[in-house]
């Protein structure tokens, strides 16, 4: 029951989560204002903003002006639903839950915005180092575990100082914005495993931004030229890294 009602609650910020990614590169409110089409600008009402109800229901286009929605909206819903759902699978009833699915809603945010805008706003990357170490200081005091805010700051050193010494050796191969969140990545990931989990998120970082970065180009028109966000695949690794970073871990150590 935990996991379910935690998919619905993931159904619903998945919803929001599009409104903040079309919203905060614009510099918008993402707590005022309706929902508008972007292409006639009429208001979405409540039974048209359904989380991927509505999208089914009208046929992925707009009511009024009939333009075709992205399917990436009901995707970035569904993908929240299965984040969220995930917490809750992996943490149980604990605050543990609440802060991880609210990092994760947080990476599915940046990794749209990086997606369409190539950048990882400071006024989303910033708040979130700030609420992650708070969210996860609460977390391992009331665990009675305060030992796993040491591996939080043995993580944060080992993600985000090696993406700081690359960015500063090779500044166009990296992103300021990716060194960034590289710290807020750390801090999570050492929280669960210390510098052992966060190198597991490093390397499926980079492993998935080879081969999936590597594909991309290959059906490019643009080829070598093609520009590549980094961010999701940051994201992308580090989540994959919660859920079985453990596992690949143990497996590594029995091959010794």
């Amino acid at each position: 029951m935990l996991v379910a009602a935690a998919a619905i609650v993931g159904l619903i910020f998945g919803s929001f989560a599009t409104v903040a990614a079309h919203r905060i590169p614009k510099r918008e409110s993402i707590v005022t204002g309706r929902s508008r089409c972007p292409a006639c600008g009429s208001t979405i009402t409540a039974l048209e903003n359904i989380p991927v109800v509505s999208y089914i229901v009208q046929g992925g286009r707009c009511r009024n002006c009939r333009t075709r929605i992205s399917v990436r909206y009901p995707l970035q819903e569904v993908a929240a639903a299965l984040l969220f759902a995930g917490a809750a699978a992996k943490f149980g009833l604990s605050i543990e839950t609440i802060v991880f699915a609210a990092f994760f809603w947080v990476l599915l945010v940046l990794s749209v915005i990086d997606l369409e805008h190539r950048l990882l706003p400071n006024r989303v990357v910033y708040p979130a180092f700030v609420a992650g170490w708070a969210g996860l200081s609460v977390a391992a005091l009331v665990e009675g575990e305060p030992e796993r805010l040491t591996g939080a700051l043995w993580g944060m050193a080992t993600f985000g100082g090696f993406f700081f010494i690359v960015g500063f050796l090779f500044p166009a191969g990296m992103g300021g914005g990716d060194v960034k969140l590289a710290f807020v990545l750390g801090t999570f990931l050492g929280y669960l495993g210390g510098a052992g989990l966060t190198a597991v998120g490093m390397f499926l970082s980079f492993f998935f931004g080879s081969v999936i970065g590597f594909a991309v180009i290959l059906v490019s028109a643009e080829g070598r030229k093609t520009k590549i966000p980094f961010g999701p695949f940051l994201a992308l690794g580090t989540v994959a890294a919660i859920f079985v970073g453990r596992p690949l871990i143990d497996a590594y150590l029995s091959t010794l």
